[in-house]
């Protein structure tokens, strides 16, 4: 069986994330050991496996379907191992550039059921930077509910960004596994039309400029040094992330030059939504 390693210690969060020892993603697993990893990532929502190597493309997409039917919304790069695999690079011949830069985000808000499971394998990691920074959901709703600027449990986000239609997902929602507070969000202004107060009397759609400090707000309690976790990818590394309890952001170091910095190769998935954010 596996170990973990968590905490401060780990070089992760107190708040989330562990280091998963002692366990080969590359070869096929128990059922015992692939269900007790389900029950570990929603209670850690970051697992990192370290060392892995460069696993197959067909193999990252079986351990995706532990979670769920894989779901591939995004642009095929030539040089992706597998239709489901999304190739991210800092060149654009190796891949998909400028990937998770708009702002902090989950994945999949354009979609009525936004994605449940993310994973994250590096092929190759720059000699410096190339990170990913997390935040943890239930966390920044607990604190947005002690702040007055906002009734933030009466907003709600806004998008039509892949859709012909309007979807409306509450800002603050309920973790359909665990049960916690999460949020939906992404702060990159193209993928966000509007954010709109409701559950009173009427609804109200806010002003851009309450729109502009709703995400400060929401991006400085997502780098709050408290529980902001910017984490430096190794070459072989693999994580898979509860997409619906962790905010993610790409480093501005993840598109330096590779001819300076080294190159960066990331194959990402992603898990179908079974469920729309409720309240």
């Amino acid at each position: 069986m596996y170990s973990l390693r968590s905490g401060l210690g780990s070089g992760l969060t107190k708040q989330f994330g562990a280091l998963v020892e002692g366990v080969d993603l590359s070869r096929n697993l128990s059922d015992a050991t692939v269900n007790a990893l389900k029950r570990d990532l929603y209670e850690h929502r970051l697992l990192i496996f370290r060392g892995q190597g460069e696993i197959k493309g067909s193999r990252q997409v079986e351990i995706s379907e532990w979670f769920g039917e894989v779901e591939s919304t995004f642009s095929k790069h030539p040089r992706s191992p597998h239709p489901d695999i999304f190739r991210v690079s800092n060149d654009a011949a190796q891949g998909c550039t400028s990937v998770g830069r708009s702002g902090w985000h989950i994945d999949g808000t354009f979609m009525e059921r936004p994605f449940k499971v993310q994973t994250m394998h590096f092929w190759a990691c720059p000699k410096e930077g190339g990170s990913t920074l997390f935040a943890p959901l239930r966390e920044i709703a607990e604190s947005l509910r002690k702040d007055a600027s906002f009734e933030w449990d009466r907003l709600h986000f806004v998008t039509n960004r892949r859709t012909d239609y309007a979807l409306v997902h509450p800002l603050i929602c309920v973790h359909p596994v665990t049960g916690d507070a999460t949020m939906v969000f992404h702060l990159g202004r193209h993928f966000m039309d509007a954010i709109v107060e409701a559950g009173g009397t009427e609804n109200r759609v806010l002003s851009e400029e309450e729109v502009q400090r709703v995400c400060t707000i929401l991006k400085d309690k997502c780098e709050e040094t408290e529980w902001c976790l910017d984490f430096r990818w190794q070459p072989g590394d693999f994580a898979i992330v509860d997409n619906r309890a962790l905010a993610h952001y790409a480093h501005s170091s993840t598109q330096a030059d590779p001819r300076r910095a080294g190159l960066r190769i990331l194959h990402r998935t992603t898990v179908a939504g079974d469920c729309r954010p409720v309240k």
